[in-house]
Formats: structure tokens, sequence, C-alpha cells
């Protein structure tokens, strides 16, 4: 019997006395990839072994340098021009002040805008803190100042008045509508000299 059981288990492929005990041992992990090391350093040194960016960069540098004697020689002339530039540039930021805008609405508002207004105007445009006066929406009464400056219906050309009401001039309505656009800031003292 013995004999048979042998011969089927051979037939079968197995064979009882050549099986492990436990589950096959596993190759080691590092050793999987130890073969591709050698190409990869060779790539790598391969890789390494021409200049650089910054090397190549460096190497054009001696050109660029030879130009700069040239750049420098105009460097006088330039610097020569900057304080215009820079005084231009703080006459500009400052803007207009309240007392300029002021002395527009004396001229050509201040007729109707007067305390108190008259010839049907809302409300009065004699001091800084009439412009400031907020509407039922919250916004300030240099906004529509501006508003109405920009659509060119103030001052009221339609009234019929002795002398006619005159419209602002190009100047006027830029000093006004920049001042509005700044916030209607109170640059600048509050009260100013009479208008002459």
């Amino acid at each position: 019997m013995e004999i048979s059981v042998h011969t089927a288990s051979w037939t079968e492929g197995i064979n009882p006395l050549k099986q492990p005990l436990g589950p096959a041992p596993r190759a080691p992990r590092g050793n999987r990839h130890r073969r591709f090391w050698p190409p990869c350093l060779a790539l790598l040194a391969f890789a390494c072994s021409g200049p650089s960016p910054i090397q190549r960069a460096a190497a054009e540098l001696p050109d660029a340098a030879a130009e700069l004697p040239d750049a420098a020689a105009e460097l006088p002339d330039a610097a020569a021009e900057l304080p215009d530039a820079a005084g231009d540039a703080n006459a500009n930021e400052e803007g207009p002040t309240w007392c300029s805008v002021q002395a527009i609405l004396v001229l050509k508002c201040q007729r109707c805008h007067g305390s108190p207004p008259t010839h049907g105007a809302p409300f009065a445009l004699v001091t800084y803190d009439d412009t400031q006066v907020l509407d039922r929406k919250g916004n300030a009464r240099f906004s529509a100042m501006a508003v109405a400056v920009e659509q060119e219906t103030m001052p009221a050309q339609y009234l019929e008045l002795t002398p006619p009401v005159e419209p602002l001039q190009d100047d006027e309505r830029a000093t006004v509508l920049a001042w509005c656009a700044d916030g209607g800031l109170l640059t600048g003292s509050a009260v100013c000299d009479p208008a002459p």
C-alpha cells in the first residue's frame, strides 16, 4: 500500500518528502534593484559633467560687463532729471485743497447754494462741513457735487438770473472732480481767505 501512495504522489507532482515545512522564503528586497544602480550613477555623472545654467551665465558676464561703461556714462544725465520728476510727482499726489474748491464754490455755486440757499437750491455749500453732510443713503454731499459737475447740470444755467449763471471752466471742473474723487478731504485749512 505504501508503494501505491508514493507512486500516486509522484504522478501528481507532489513529493511528500521534499515539501517545505513553512511558507517559501522571499528574496530580500534590496537585492532586486542593485542591478539598476550602476547605469543610473553613470547617467547622473554624465548629466552633471557639463556646465550648469549658472556657469553658462557666468561665462557670458564679461560680455555684459563690457557694455556697462557706456550705460554708466549716461547716468549723470538721467540723475540730473530726477529732482524735476520727483517734484512733479509730489505736486500731483497732493491734489487740490479744500480752499481751492471753496474758491470755486464762492464764484460759481454760492449764488444759489449760499446760507440760506436761494433760487430753489436744496442745501448750502458754504463751509467744509456743508460738503460732508450725509444724505438718507449715507452718501456725503460732495459725492452729489461730483455727479452734478460731471453731468454738467450745475451750476444751473437754465435759471434766468441777472447776471446769467456762468458754467464751470475746464480747470474748475477738474479741480472739483479731483477733490471729490480724493474723498472730499480737508486738505489745508477749513477757514479760507475770502475770494478777491
